[in-house]
């Protein structure tokens, strides 16, 4: 498919879509979802580990895990008939890692989006605010580690501080802010993966 082809089909600019191809502009969550949408993929299908695979929009393909040829050792349990499991072990540094275009980054705790979970680190800076109500199908939950985290769901605002936990169904259009003094970590999942 050509740039011109995506462009029409999927309502961004070819020169943006440019700039993305090259590394010189990351897409914000819409523009990701609409090249997804446009290519007839889900946006997790962008986020590949398969080493003959290009990763996409700033995904570095940072993978590590144990044995075979899809990077994934299976494990057969001889005890109980359990049919065999992949298991998958990401090693800190080594995290395929989104960088948003309002500072903050994402790092992939789990081995890739082809799950039935996106298990994730969020890192923003102090100052670091999506500008954009962003909704999606599935749920998510997120403990802060520190800093004060501010959340925009729906119309409700809620504030997180270290310890706080929440849930809440990812349909309800979203966006998150740093709300305080020190730069805000986080661990959040979300169910189905939503890049």
């Amino acid at each position: 498919m050509t740039l011109a082809e995506l462009s029409e089909r999927s309502g961004v600019s070819k020169s943006l879509l440019s700039m993305i191809e090259r590394g010189r502009s990351v897409p914000t969550i819409t523009t990701f979802q609409k090249v997804a949408s446009a290519l007839g993929i889900s946006a997790s299908a962008l986020f590949s580990d398969d080493e003959n695979s290009i990763p996409a929009f700033a995904a570095a393909p940072n993978f590590s895990s144990f044995g075979s040829p899809n990077k994934s050792s299976l494990f057969a349990s001889r005890n109980n008939g359990m049919e065999a499991k992949r298991l998958n072990v990401v090693h800190q540094g080594k995290r395929k890692k989104l960088i948003m275009p309002w500072g903050a980054s994402y790092e992939m705790l789990c081995p890739d989006l082809q799950r039935r979970i996106e298990f994730i680190l969020l890192s923003y800076p102090v100052g670091a605010r999506v500008e954009e109500l962003y909704g999606h199908e599935g749920e998510e939950c997120g403990v802060v580690l520190q800093g004060r985290f501010k959340g925009i769901i729906g119309e409700q605002e809620v504030i997180l501080e270290p310890g706080d936990s929440i849930y809440f169904d990812s349909s309800i259009p979203h966006r998150w802010e740093n709300a305080g003094e020190v730069e805000v970590k986080a661990i959040w999942a979300i169910t189905p993966p939503s890049f």
